[in-house]
């Protein structure tokens, strides 16, 4: 069994690596690439609404948790780290949006033990009601369009030795306009390895991969993304009755360029969060701050956490909210 993991590992990091390699081929750092024709060789994506982050510890790290993935709340960032579930876990998250738009989240996870890690997750993103408009009536038919947009995914982790686990995932996507829809299939795969080295290790995560879309005869792909990044405890360690956490990743893309994210999480008597992170090259999100607070009531351990990120004088900072656990 032991054999057979590791060969499906071997696999899924050349995938990784070789959707790096062409990452950062597409986009090396600090300039734009160009074609001969001087056009932009960034492609178009549709399904953009896989790229908001819907976790509040995920966000409020300022989504460098790649390498920190450590339960139930990696499930879509790295889940990987699902082989920490002791038993049974479970999350459920609200995202306030931009535009009075939302997210809804859930997520489940069993570990079998010897067989590994089983899970599910959805997330449903809902926009208010759109007024219809044609071209013979630009002012509005006085009908209103239903938009919005569904993602459900299996997952399974599996811990290849003490050090090392991965995983991979398959999701349904779907966006629909009114009376048309959109739908695809895609992978996601990652790794989570210990390096030996104090509590360094390193995370990586491919996802969003997926065949060609054709949208009103343009063409477009799933946007796919590849995470690569490292944490270690910069104070004490995990589970003492103060630790400090920090994290710093990059993010490779086919739609956009080259990005990098910095995050911390302090624990205080293994109770209290406080998080914070930073993002580098982005459009407008730059720092984010969150917090959290977890406990065992009868037996069962329950977390809160919320976040807050600033997106400049252009949107309302989005608000998330999740509830998690495990019995």
């Amino acid at each position: 069994m032991k054999n057979t993991m590791s060969v499906v590992l071997i696999v899924l990091m050349a995938l990784a690596l070789s959707a790096s390699a062409q990452a950062q081929a597409l986009f090396p750092e600090a300039e734009e690439v160009l074609n001969p024709e001087g056009r932009s060789k960034i492609k178009p994506s549709t399904f953009n609404f896989l790229k908001v982050t819907n976790n509040a510890r995920i966000a409020g790290m300022g989504d460098a948790f790649t390498a920190v993935s450590d339960g139930i709340d990696g499930i879509i960032w790295n889940p990987a780290g699902l082989t920490k579930v002791d038993n049974f876990g479970y999350t459920f998250g609200y995202t306030q949006w931009l535009v009075e738009s939302s997210f809804v989240t859930g997520s489940l996870a069993y570990n079998t033990g010897q067989w590994g890690v089983l899970g599910v997750s959805f997330v449903n993103f809902t926009l208010p009601d759109i007024p219809e408009t044609t071209t013979m009536e630009p002012d509005g038919t006085g009908a209103m369009v239903n938009s919005g947009d569904l993602a459900i995914g299996m997952v399974y982790a599996y811990q290849l030795t003490d050090k090392l686990s991965a995983a991979a995932s398959l999701r349904f996507v779907q966006s629909a306009l009114g009376p048309e829809t959109l739908s695809a299939v895609s992978v996601n795969v990652s790794t989570l390895m210990y390096t030996g080295f104090q509590s360094l290790r390193i995370g990586m995560n491919m996802k969003n991969l997926g065949g060609e879309q054709e949208i009103v005869s343009e063409k477009s792909e799933m946007p796919l993304v590849f995470h690569t990044g490292i944490a270690m405890e910069l104070y004490g360690n995990l589970g003492d009755p103060v630790s400090l956490t920090g994290s710093f990743e990059g993010a490779f893309f086919t739609d956009r360029e080259q990005r990098w994210n910095l995050g911390g999480e302090l624990w205080i008597q293994n109770l209290i969060a406080l998080r914070a992170g930073y993002k580098l090259k982005y459009d407008v999100e730059t720092w984010s701050i969150g917090g959290g607070i977890k406990g065992k009531f009868g037996g069962r351990h329950i977390a809160l956490d919320v976040s807050y990120s600033n997106l400049g004088d252009l949107f309302d900072p989005p608000l998330r909210l999740n509830l998690s656990g495990s019995l």
